[in-house]
């Protein structure tokens, strides 16, 4: 199993103790509501080549704010085209330390697509790159065990 599918069952482990955890404090036993939370992770928006994506930074996820269809997503599945161009901006959206990398499935950084942390809140960073099918997540290397999405290369 590698470290990324590892994360992934270990998170979603997490999130289904979570619920239990909040159903048994409400004292309600229908727990449908936290669907949505969930729901979010299995989300996958197309992005066209030559797209800015713009992502805000947080310890607790990258919160999605452009292109429109990611506005509001916390850590949204992107869907690239191999091939294709793309601009990555990300803003810290607190004053605490992120960065931006992307990985490939053995959680190593492709082709040195990594920013610099940034830990004023407002600034952040770019990254251009060329998609290609080695890329499955962007993180944050500090907060990677939340601030994690994934990247599907078609």
């Amino acid at each position: 199993m590698t470290e990324h599918t590892r994360r992934t069952v270990l998170k979603a482990a997490g999130a289904s103790t979570l619920a239990v955890a909040v159903a048994g404090c409400t004292g309600g036993d229908d727990d449908e509501g936290n669907g949505d939370e969930n729901g979010d992770d299995a989300d996958e928006f197309e992005i066209d080549p030559d797209t800015k994506i713009v992502l805000e930074g947080y310890a607790s996820g990258w919160n999605g704010l452009e292109p429109e269809a990611i506005d509001g997503e916390t850590n949204p599945t992107l869907v690239l085209e191999e091939g294709g161009e793309y601009t990555m901006e990300w803003v810290n959206g607190q004053s605490m330390a992120h960065d931006l990398q992307i990985w490939d499935d053995a959680d190593e950084v492709v082709d040195e697509l990594s920013t610099e942390e940034v830990g004023s809140e407002g600034e952040g960073a770019t990254l251009e790159f060329t998609a290609s099918s080695e890329m499955v997540t962007y993180v944050c290397s500090l907060h990677a065990g939340n601030q994690i999405g994934d990247l599907v290369v078609e």
